[in-house]
């Protein structure tokens, strides 16, 4: 599993098939990224349900400042940490073991802001829960911080999802993935469904 871009482009990330986790394909990865641009530049991002940390590595290697990883599997924990020892990366990431819902809590509790979160929950994970997602990860984010949602592609998933904090930007289908890029509105809301 390659980086696609930037300063660790090409560097191959540590993944087995068998370990049951299904991180984010190289091109869908890449689409994202050039999707979001410049904005990663700088970013303090947190990627939620990492897994293997493809896109929170892939956020470091094109500029972002800072990575937070949030995973509850320990598999998953151990996996975030080899992958930061291939990149030699040590000051710029902090790898947290912990479920993403009490992880958001503990964030907005303790003051954490982030620019841009990625969520990649596991496919059929229940609407009322992703609702739960949305409404910690507006506490989270910044004005105008971006959330990058990939869920399953079947059709009528999430289907009444109704996101008052959030105004959609891009919604892209790639194969079983459906991508969505969602922005924190400056004036507050309700998450809703």
């Amino acid at each position: 599993m390659k980086l696609t871009g930037g300063f660790f482009k090409g560097r191959v990330l540590s993944y087995k098939k068998t370990s049951g986790l299904r991180p984010t394909r190289s091109i869908v990865r890449e689409a994202i990224f050039d999707m979001l641009g410049s904005q990663v530049k700088g970013s303090n991002v947190l990627e939620l349900f990492a897994g293997t940390g493809a896109m929170g590595f892939e956020a470091l290697s094109r500029g972002a400042s800072f990575v937070t990883f949030v995973d509850n599997s320990m598999q998953a924990i151990r996996l975030l940490l080899k992958n930061a020892k291939l990149l030699n990366l040590r000051g710029n990431l902090r790898i947290v073991r912990m479920g993403a819902e009490l992880a958001l809590k503990k964030f907005a509790d303790s003051g954490h802001r982030f620019d841009i979160v990625f969520a990649d929950p596991p496919y059929g994970f229940g609407e009322s829960k992703l609702l739960r997602i949305f409404s910690g990860t507006f506490k989270i984010l910044n004005d105008g911080g971006l959330f990058i949602l990939e869920t399953g592609n079947e059709p009528g998933v999430y289907k009444n999802l109704r996101i008052a904090d959030f105004h959609l930007l891009k919604e892209k289908k790639y194969g079983s993935a459906r991508v969505q890029i969602y922005q924190k509105k400056r004036t507050s809301g309700c998450v809703s469904g």
